[in-house]
């Protein structure tokens, strides 16, 4: 039997003073860091002027106000070109733990 309901979307959140630091596979021996557009639960949405490839996994850690507040394993799941071609939006999932709703809440 094949079901009508259309999966919901966690709800996506701006949290100012926010950034995901990413440590690529193919270069484990430096990172970098991007501002965090919006974030979920579940993942978050971050402006780059680097290429990424859909599927690519990342090593991340998400700060907050200078904070750590998640170290986790990442694919990027979209990309978004932007008005400005220099910069894209992209979509990272979190693959092994998520950020605690509560705390996502708060922040608004």
């Amino acid at each position: 039997m094949v079901s009508n309901k259309m999966q919901q979307r966690e709800t996506r959140s701006i949290i100012s003073d926010s950034f995901v630091q990413l440590s690529r596979a193919s270069n484990e021996s430096s990172s970098q860091e991007y501002k965090v557009l919006n974030i979920s639960r579940g993942g978050l949405c971050f402006q780059s002027s680097e290429i990424f490839e859909l599927n690519e996994k990342v090593e991340l850690n998400v700060t907050v106000k200078k904070q750590s507040i998640l170290i986790a394993n990442g694919r990027v799941c979209y990309h978004n070109v932007t008005d400005d071609k220099n910069t894209s939006h992209y979509g990272l999932s979190f693959l092994d733990h998520f950020i605690d709703a509560d705390f996502i809440r708060q922040q608004k």
